[in-house]
């Protein structure tokens, strides 16, 4: 009888071997048992791995070669002579063309690897340039140009939700975070993310991870292969405006002590929920964000109120024992966790 062999790359072979090698030591699996499975698992190179990060690769490499295209002379001066409603229809026809074989290779391709997805993300950005000349060619004014924006995100959102493309749908995300007032700003010698409707944001960032949580919705995003970047999405439109308002407030000037004091805690109750949250779920994405804007929370308001006033060598002291004492709750966590996982010791 030929035993039929398991292909898969090294580093999953790897994680393979330690599970067979742990369920032997444990007595789960005989010495012949072991030995037979390990044998079946046969190494090779991961070349859906490799196209999949060559897919990205490939993506970042048009859109820079797109940007510095359309920045050049030539380019530059003939977008200039030609007329507003001209280079709408262009790009909107240069993005239909990229949706079309976009969603027909979406239907050949191997699931894994997702190049469709490059086209479909290239068609939204071709519909966004379509519409800014659309923009240019009806004169609109910043008061009123949030009105054909707001159907274009919702043209990227379908193209992402029937196109299980999630870069297509993360470009959806943002479009829609920059339409409810997301902005980069230049302020105090430096650029810095600056979101001038932080309470809107955060409500948005709210309503995109309660449906990344819901065991129905969670389902829906997981089978168009969305969920990931909604999660990701909501969490960052939620943990950003929370920490620019524990810092400076929701209005136009800095609030007072006890809002911004008010704000902290708020923040600080969102990171410590969603790490909590994230253990029980067995979430790491969640663990991760909560751990992270939790820290930058705590060391941004230990920057604020100590460093006017503690010695700097006693500060950096403090701020690396803080580290160290992390780290090795981390450490115990672990260590906890693998323990109640070992199956019980029968007497």
């Amino acid at each position: 009888m030929i035993m039929s062999k398991y292909r898969i790359g090294k580093r999953r072979a790897g994680v393979v071997r330690d599970a067979l090698e742990f369920w032997k030591e444990e007595g789960m699996l005989t010495e012949e048992q072991h030995d037979t499975l390990r044998d079946s698992i046969e190494v090779e190179f991961d070349w859906a791995r490799l196209a999949f990060h060559a897919t990205w690769i490939a993506a970042v490499c048009m859109f820079t070669g797109l940007v510095a295209l359309l920045a050049s002379d030539i380019i530059v001066n003939l977008l200039e002579n030609a007329p507003a409603v001209l280079r709408a229809l262009s790009s909107f026809v240069a993005a239909g063309l990229l949706v079309f074989f976009g969603f027909r290779l979406r239907l050949r391709e191997h699931p894994h690897i997702k190049t469709y997805g490059v086209l479909l993300f290239f068609g939204c950005v071709f519909i966004s340039l379509g519409f800014s000349q659309v923009a240019v060619a009806l004169d609109l004014n910043d008061a009123s140009i949030h009105l054909i924006f707001l159907p274009a995100c919702m043209i990227y959102g379908l193209i992402g939700w029937y196109g299980r493309s999630g870069l297509s749908w993360l470009f959806a995300l943002m479009a829609f975070s920059s339409w409810l007032g997301v902005k980069t700003g230049y302020s105090w010698g430096g650029y810095w993310l600056m979101d001038s409707h932080p309470l809107q944001s955060m409500v948005y960032g709210a309503l995109l991870t309660g449906l990344s949580l819901l065991p129905y919705s969670a389902e829906l995003l997981k089978s168009r292969e969305i969920h990931g970047v909604t999660q990701v999405w909501g969490l960052l439109a939620l943990f950003i405006p929370l920490w620019i308002l524990s810092i400076w407030g929701a209005g136009e000037h800095k609030a007072q002590e006890g809002e911004l004091i008010a704000w902290s805690l708020i923040m600080a109750a969102a990171g410590a929920g969603a790490l909590l949250g994230g253990l029980r779920l067995e979430s790491g994405r969640l663990v991760g964000f909560g751990l992270t804007f939790l820290c930058i929370e705590l060391y941004t308001k230990y920057f604020e109120y100590c460093w006017d006033h503690l010695n700097k060598g006693l500060f950096f002291m403090i701020l690396g024992g803080s580290l160290i004492l992390m780290v090795k709750l981390i450490q115990k966590y672990r260590i906890e966790k693998r323990q109640d996982t070992l199956p019980e010791q029968t007497v």
